[in-house]
């Protein structure tokens, strides 16, 4: 659904007095509730990427940013029109992987960091990694040109008049539970008593959109369990 077809429905509901503006902030607002409520699949995102020799820190205010050309991770890129890049946000990590050495990144939280192993800043083959703030660093720096696969959730933003709604990642199919939940807020700013039965409109519609996102496969393949509980064998 594009951001006109749901002002349409808003005014629907007898909000056509509202500005458009004042639509999409309740719009965003009801997304931001939605998607910061969950770890959704829909967030997820995998990237591999070449940190170079001596480089520690990987984000720089959650954001990243990867050289088309040679994969390389370069955060002091401004215009992709010079020299083409991709850029990623990252909220939170799930998996972080040197694939290069084959190590599983270990996840330290930054003041452990500071007090037990940030007495210099070495270079080497880092195993640990940990964020100060929204920065994400490694430790210790990279010695010599390294391939990462990192596996994150990605951090939402709002969608604007530019952008439309594909700057959501909630599945276009689910964009109605985004709807009920800005009819929500739009129903308190006029104290309606109408909120409350939206709300619940609200939460049943989230839960049909749960059910459907975090189920993706309904594959089971059959297990034999073996059992080592004396008490369970049959004699």
């Amino acid at each position: 659904m594009t951001l006109n077809e749901l002002f349409d429905e808003m005014e629907l509901y007898g909000f056509e007095d509202f500005e458009d503006a004042q639509k999409l902030t309740l719009l965003n607002e009801a997304y931001f509730d939605i998607v910061t409520r969950e770890p959704w699949p829909f967030l997820e995102k995998v990237v591999s990427f070449i940190v170079p020799s001596g480089v520690s820190q990987i984000t720089s205010g959650s954001t990243f940013k990867v050289r088309a050309s040679n994969n390389k991770l370069d955060n002091s890129l401004s215009n992709p029109v010079l020299i083409a890049f991709d850029e990623y946000t990252v909220n939170s990590v799930l998996s972080f992987i040197d694939t290069t050495n084959e190590i599983v990144m270990t996840p330290v939280r930054g003041d452990t960091m500071e007090k037990n192993y940030r007495f210099d800043d070495p270079t080497g083959t880092p195993c640990k990694y940990y964020f100060v703030g929204d920065d994400l660093f490694l430790y210790p720096a990279v010695n010599g040109d390294t391939t990462y696969r990192l596996y994150f959730l990605r951090l939402p933003v709002a969608a604007t008049s530019a952008t439309d709604t594909g700057a959501w990642f909630i599945p276009e199919r689910h964009h109605s539970v985004v709807l009920y939940g800005a009819l929500v807020k739009a129903f308190l700013v006029n104290d309606d008593p109408q909120a409350a039965a939206f709300q619940n409109m609200f939460e049943s519609r989230y839960q049909q959109m749960r059910s459907d996102v975090w189920m993706n496969q309904y594959d089971r393949t059959d297990h034999i369990h073996v059992l080592s509980d004396s008490y369970d064998w049959a004699y």
